[in-house]
């Protein structure tokens, strides 16, 4: 008994994930699906098949979260929450074989042996107080070059080398470049990022998202058009009256876009159908649920604006009474 057919490294776990045993001879045989470092994720048993073929993906899907981090510095960083190193076993009239471990990424698409993992277009803003987060995926050493443009014309170099067979996030944090009126992240020939340094209207919005890609894009929505604040009471009844014992508060606020292009627009769609979304503040990474089911797409010429509704995961507590 062998394994004759394993995921390709660095396959998505949101498409089918086919594995193959040959030579199989007893009547039932039970494979398990194991994440490093050992927690089982699932059991599967086959009777009756001296060849069976079977997906693991279900088992995979929804199993790990990403985490972002709003502080760190310019730089690279191994891509470690976005992918799994999976193995399998196969038990058979008591003889055992494992697999050799193969790695999956957390997305939906396939990609070249090296791709930028990104669903926005190459032009960018980024406020002051701002970064952005582009994750790499690269079969060979990938150089990465960071050109910073001053206002007074200076320019400044920045070189990064992205070691082959990884997963990679780099972090570009405007702070980075108090001085600087266009950032060039340029990691050719697998993509180009122009980045303008810009202030951010007062009380925007800025959002990251996990794309089908399975990287994360971040966009600062301009206009905050209203702000809903939902209060749950729950009220006891004594001789005195009634009482307030505890008070449940949600806020949903309503975002709007700055007039886009279709490329941005096909990008923020996205954020309808993600699986995490984040609100970026003061305190870091805020998870919150995107309400909007239809999308409201308005249209200038060839311009157009996405309207979204949002909320918190979390309802805000009161103490109680």
């Amino acid at each position: 008994m062998i394994f004759t057919l394993l995921p390709a490294a660095y396959a998505p776990i949101g498409a089918p994930l086919y594995c193959a045993l040959g030579d199989v001879t007893a009547s039932m045989v039970e494979v398990r699906i194991i994440l490093s470092p050992g927690i089982l994720l699932g059991t599967k048993r086959m009777v009756g098949h001296t060849n069976p073929r079977f997906d693991i993906a279900p088992y995979l899907q929804g199993c790990l979260r990403f985490n972002l981090a709003s502080d760190e510095a310019t730089g690279a960083q191994v891509a470690t929450d976005r992918q799994l190193m999976v193995h399998l076993e196969a038990e058979a009239d008591g003889e055992v074989i494992s697999s050799a471990p193969f790695l999956l990424r957390i997305a939906c698409s396939e990609e070249p042996t090296y791709a930028l993992l990104t669903c926005l277009p190459g032009n960018r803003l980024l406020a002051p107080a701002e970064s952005d987060e582009l994750t790499i995926l690269a079969d060979a050493p990938q150089p990465i070059r960071l050109v910073a443009t001053g206002r007074d014309g200076s320019v400044t170099l920045q070189e990064y080398i992205i070691p082959a067979q990884s997963l990679w996030r780099f972090r570009i944090r405007a702070a980075d470049f108090p001085d600087a009126d266009t950032v060039l992240f340029d990691a050719s020939p697998i993509g180009v990022i122009r980045y303008t340094m810009l202030d951010a209207p007062e009380g925007s919005c800025r959002l990251a998202w996990r794309n089908s890609r399975g990287g994360v894009d971040h966009y600062t929505f301009p206009i905050v058009e209203r702000v809903t604040t939902t209060i749950e009471k729950e009220r006891a009844c004594n001789d005195i009256g009634v009482r307030v014992i505890r008070a449940l508060g949600e806020e949903q606020i309503v975002l709007r876009s700055a007039y886009e292009q279709e490329e941005m627009m096909r990008g923020l769609k996205e954020l309808l159908t993600a699986e995490e979304v984040w609100r970026v503040g003061k305190n870091g990474y805020e998870a919150i649920d995107v309400l909007t089911d239809e999308a409201d797409i308005y249209h200038h010429g060839s311009l157009s604006t996405l309207v979204i509704k949002i909320r918190s995961t979390q309802k805000n507590k009161s103490l109680w009474n």
